[in-house]
């Protein structure tokens, strides 16, 4: 059966997030605390926080942590899971979160770009909203410069078995559809950014790009090698 793009339904939990490792999470938190240290930055928003795996890593850090998510499903596993955050169940295209209430805010996971550019404008300017001046946002996206020469079919190897990818960049969107052994499959699209885009984007939000980089790492600038890039933006006023 088909599904609703852009939605993370069960199957993709279930095949995907359960391969997180646990190298993966500290390398990607310890990132966001180098870019967000405390205690100048201790009131962070998680924005579609999912099952809460960064919040709950940073609430153990010492950090104040609010994670929104439309999946009302993974927000209830979150809350049972505990660990210090609060939740909220919300839409990322109208939620706003109370102006200059958080330090920082964070999209993880290449959650940011999923509408089209209009849409993804307007939610940018609603996280500057809610976070204070000089406030941070940390955005971990899709690299275009990577799906660029990455284009075409492939298997992905699970625990759970082998789902069949195929993506392709069309314009400035990335398209990917999975399908998976039982037969469900299910469809993403993201506007992409490269640095360049990205900067004219946090321009118009009141934002400035301070760092564009890969591997979590800011020392290490994006490449075709690797897919996914983080953008550093600070709020300007």
């Amino acid at each position: 059966m088909g599904a609703e793009p852009n939605v993370y339904s069960r199957n993709w939990f279930d095949f995907f997030h359960a391969g997180i490792d646990d190298a993966r999470s500290v390398r990607e938190t310890q990132f966001i605390c180098r870019c967000a240290p405390l205690p100048e930055f201790r009131k962070i928003l998680d924005v579609c926080c999912g099952m809460g795996r960064h919040a709950r890593a940073l609430s153990s850090r010492g950090y104040s942590i609010v994670g929104a998510d439309r999946d009302a499903d993974a927000i209830a596993q979150a809350r049972d899971l505990g660990g210090g955050p609060s939740y909220v169940v919300a839409d990322m295209r109208n939620y706003q979160p109370e102006a200059n209430a958080f330090d920082a805010a964070i999209v993880m996971g290449q959650s940011f770009g999923h509408f089209d550019a209009k849409t993804n404008r307007d939610i940018l300017r609603r996280l500057a909203d809610g976070v204070r001046k000089r406030g941070r946002i940390i955005l971990d996206l899709w690299n275009p410069e990577f799906f660029t020469v990455h284009q075409g079919d492939r298997e992905l190897k699970t625990e759970r078995g082998t789902v069949q990818e195929s993506k392709r960049v069309g314009g400035s969107r990335l398209f990917v559809q999975l399908k998976y052994p039982n037969g469900n499959r299910e469809q993403f699209e993201w506007q992409l950014f490269s640095p360049t885009e990205m900067n004219q984007l946090a321009s118009s939000a009141g934002l400035a790009l301070l760092v564009s980089c890969s591997g979590f790492d800011a020392t290490s600038l994006p490449s075709s090698a690797n897919p996914r890039i983080q953008f550093l933006l600070e709020r300007a006023t």
